[in-house]
C-alpha cells in the first residue's frame, strides 16, 4: 500500500523537485476529467504489490519477514481521486479485500510456540489520503498535515491463522491496532524521504547530442488547484553548451480558458526564442548542398554554393514567434561552400512557417513552408542567378529541424501520453488539448 501511494505522490508532483522561479513558458493543467484514469494508474500500482514482498518489521516480539499480498480485490468504483481547491489532491481507496502471507521469526515470538508461515487476510480496509503541495526554501514539496482530514485509515476485519488459537488473537489484535494507528504516522515519516528523492530528479533534456542542444525546465510558480483543475507552471530554456544559461525576462504566458479535456499544455513563443538563441550560440553549421539538377545546381554555383559540403554561420538570432497561423520563423544567414577553391561567403534570409503537433508526450515538426528565401550574393553572375534560384534554397530551415530530432518533450509524468490532441493557435503562444492514456 505505503509505495502504491507514494507512486501516485511522485505523479501528482509532476516536477515538484525543481527550483521555482524565472518567468513561465510552458504550463501544463490536468483536469478532473483525467480522475478516471489516474484511479487506473493506482489501481495498476496496487496490483504491482501483489507478490511483492514488503520489507521486514518488528510486531510486538516478533519479527515479521516476509509479508506478500497474494490477493488483492479491487473495486474501481471504490478508488476515488480528487481535486482539493488551494491545497492538491485526495486519494481513497475504500473497501479493499485481500490476503497476504506472513513468516515469523524466532526472536521470543510467543516462546516460539510456532515458525513458519502464517496468513493474514483483510476486509473492508479503507484508506484516505490527502496530499498538499507546499513551496519550501523555493522548493515544492509535499505535506500530510496531522488530523483525520488528511489521513484516515479502516480496517473492519484483519484476521491471522494457522498459528494456533492464541498467537493467532494476538497477532490479530496487533496488527489492527498497528494499521489503524500506525500507518497514518509511518506514511507522513516517509514524506521526507520522498522530498529528498524528488529533489534528485533531473530536468534537462537532450534535442540533438550531435550538436549540444538542451531543454531545461524548471518550476516557474506555485501550483495552482481549483475543484476541477491542476495547473502546474514551467519555465522552459533551450541552450547550447553544458551550462543552462541565465533565465530570460518574463514574456507571454499561456492562458487557458477551458477545462474539457484531460490536459492541457500551453507553449509561449519565449520558449521557441530561447531555441534560436541556442542555435545562434551554437556557431557554424555543416550541410550539404544536394544535387538537383545539372541547370539548378549551374545557378547555384553561380552563387557560390557549387555541390557539395557548405558551412552556414547565422549572423542573427532567428527571430520566431508565435500567430494564429502557427510558427513564423525569420534566419539570416551566411553561407561559405567548403569546395576548393573557396568560393565568396552568400548571405541570405529566409523566412518560413512551421506547425506543431503531438507524439506522445513530445512536440514534433507537423510541417515547414517555405514562404521565401533571398540571397544576397556578391557577384554580377550571382545576382544573375539569385533571382532564379531564391525560390529553391530549401535546405536552410534544416537548422530548425535540428531542434525536433528527437522531440520536445513535455513535463508529463512517465507512463502518461497525450492523445486525440487539437492545437489552438495564439497571438505568442499556443496551447494543446487532448486525452491521456495510459500505453501498453
Amino acid at each position: 500500500m505505503t509505495s502504491c501511494v507514494f507512486s501516485l505522490f511522485f505523479l501528482l508532483s509532476l516536477c515538484s523537485s525543481i527550483t521555482a522561479d524565472g518567468p513561465t513558458g510552458l504550463k501544463v493543467r490536468i483536469t478532473d476529467k483525467a480522475t478516471e484514469l489516474l484511479k487506473d494508474l493506482g489501481l495498476k500500482f496496487l496490483k504491482e504489490l501483489i507478490k511483492k514482498p514488503f520489507e521486514d518489521f518488528q510486531l510486538l516480539t516478533c519479527h515479521i519477514k516476509r509479508l506478500t499480498l497474494t490477493r488483492l480485490d479491487m473495486n474501481p468504483n471504490d478508488v476515488n481521486i480528487r481535486f482539493q481547491p488551494g491545497s492538491g489532491l485526495q486519494f481513497e481507496f475504500k473497501d479493499l479485500n485481500g490476503t497476504a502471507e506472513i513468516e515469523r521469526g524466532t526472536n521470543r515470538c510467543f516462546l516460539n510456540i510456532f515458525q513458519g508461515t502464517a496468513v493474514v487476510t483483510g476486509q473492508n480496509v479503507g484508506v484516505t489520503i490527502g496530499v498538499r503541495l507546499i513551496q519550501t526554501g523555493g522548493r515544492l514539496s509535499l505535506e500530510i498535515p496531522s488530523g483525520d482530514d488528511y489521513c484516515k485509515t479502516r480496517a473492519d476485519r484483519i484476521r491471522v491463522d494457522n498459528l494456533g488459537f492464541v498467537v493467532n488473537a494476538a497477532l490479530t489484535a496487533a496488527l489492527r491496532f498497528m494499521f489503524t494507528s500506525q500507518f497514518c504516522p509511518d506514511i507522513r515519516n516517509l514524506v521526507p524521504n520522498v522530498n529528498t528523492m524528488l529533489a534528485g530528479v533531473a530536468m534537462t533534456r537532450t534535442l540533438s547530442k550531435d550538436h549540444k542542444i538542451n531543454l531545461d525546465y524548471s518550476l516557474s510558480g506555485n501550483v495552482t488547484v481549483t475543484s476541477n483543475s491542476l495547473d502546474v507552471p514551467f519555465t522552459g530554456v533551450v541552450y547550447y553548451g553544458d551550462t543552462r544559461p541565465a533565465l530570460p525576462a518574463a514574456g507571454v504566458v499561456p492562458v487557458f480558458t477551458e477545462s474539457n479535456q484531460m490536459a492541457y499544455v500551453g507553449v509561449s513563443e519565449d520558449l521557441f526564442k530561447s531555441a534560436g538563441q541556442a542555435l545562434y550560440d551554437h556557431g557554424p553549421f555543416d550541410l550539404t548542398v544536394p544535387q538537383i539538377s545539372l541547370i539548378v545546381n549551374s545557378l547555384l554555383k553561380k552563387l557560390g554554393l557549387p555541390k557539395g559540403p557548405v558551412e552556414v554561420q547565422l549572423t542573427g538570432v532567428p527571430v520566431i514567434k508565435i500567430n494564429k497561423d502557427g510558427v513564423s520563423v525569420n534566419v539570416k544567414a551566411s553561407a561559405q561552400s567548403k569546395t576548393k577553391p573557396l568560393p565568396p561567403p552568400l548571405a541570405m534570409e529566409c523566412q518560413f512557417g512551421i506547425k506543431i503537433d503531438v507524439k506522445g508526450r513530445r512536440l514534433i515538426l507537423q510541417s515547414l513552408s517555405l514562404s521565401k528565401c533571398k540571397v544576397k550574393p556578391g557577384t554580377k553572375k550571382g545576382k544573375f542567378a539569385a533571382g532564379l534560384v531564391e525560390g529553391i534554397i530549401k535546405w536552410i530551415p534544416s537548422i530548425i529541424k535540428i531542434l525536433f530530432k528527437k522531440g520536445v518533450q513535455i513535463p508529463l509524468p512517465d507512463g502518461l501520453d497525450l492523445t486525440q490532441t487539437l492545437i489552438d493557435y495564439h497571438p505568442g503562444y499556443f496551447v494543446v488539448g487532448g486525452s491521456l492514456t495510459l500505453p501498453g
